[in-house]
């Protein structure tokens, strides 16, 4: 496991803020980047920012000046521009710290966000720049989180949730599903599936993701 998190807050409605206690103590370092208004939700929260940046159109200019004094780094940004404020945020993330795990809040558009921002945030999957760090993002929110799988073998631990949904972005080849409530033997796609609402057992045993060819999203869903 990395021993460094980057936490990038994005503008979406109630981020998971709840969660960021616990990433503290699972990492020896933790560093925080806000984009736009996730930047002075992350200063409310009482933190202070390595970070800060966007066009923040979406604050007032009080809120403006308390998020600037609240960051080590402020950077300011037009708001014609051909970047979304998370974007920009998880860009500088991954380049400045390229060896830690990310973890985005407020990028799912959960509870009432725009769901071409919620697009927007899954398909950043196929923009080169985000490649070498796409392994190691996790997209959080309070009853979903969102990893990307590259082909290969993967192990989930079992983790406390309602649902666990596999959906490919791409044509898949070889994909299986072991160790779930409903497996899947070796199957290929010729277009994006979604393999939703399947489950961890009751024994708690950890699921087994494997594919050949593509790009796989994992769902863990703690909503009916």
């Amino acid at each position: 496991m990395a021993t460094a998190c980057v936490i990038v807050c994005g503008g979406g409605p109630n981020p998971a803020l709840d969660q960021i206690e616990n990433l503290i103590q699972a990492y020896d370092q933790v560093y925080f980047v806000g984009a736009d208004r996730g930047a002075l939700r992350l200063v409310k929260a009482g933190y202070v920012l390595d970070v800060a940046l966007g066009d923040f159109d979406s604050v007032s200019e009080e809120e403006r000046q308390v998020i600037e004094a609240h960051s080590q780094e402020f950077q300011a940004f037009p708001s014609e521009k051909d970047d979304t404020d998370g974007h920009l945020a998880l860009d500088l993330a991954m380049n400045r710290w390229p060896e830690a795990d990310y973890v985005a809040l407020g990028f799912l558009g959960e509870r009432g966000g725009r769901l071409d921002h919620f697009l927007a945030n899954i398909w950043l999957a196929h923009q080169p720049r985000f490649q070498a760090g796409l392994s190691r993002l996790t997209l959080l929110e309070a009853h979903h989180k969102v990893r990307f799988l590259e082909p290969g073998q993967h192990v989930l631990a079992y983790e406390p949730c309602l649902y666990l949904s596999v959906i490919s972005l791409t044509p898949v080849q070889g994909l299986t599903i072991q160790g779930a409530k409903y497996t899947l033997p070796a199957t290929d796609y010729a277009s994006p599936q979604s393999l939703i609402s399947n489950e961890y057992k009751a024994s708690q045993e950890p699921v087994e993701i494997a594919f050949e060819s593509g790009l796989v999203m994992i769902f863990w869903v703690n909503q009916v």
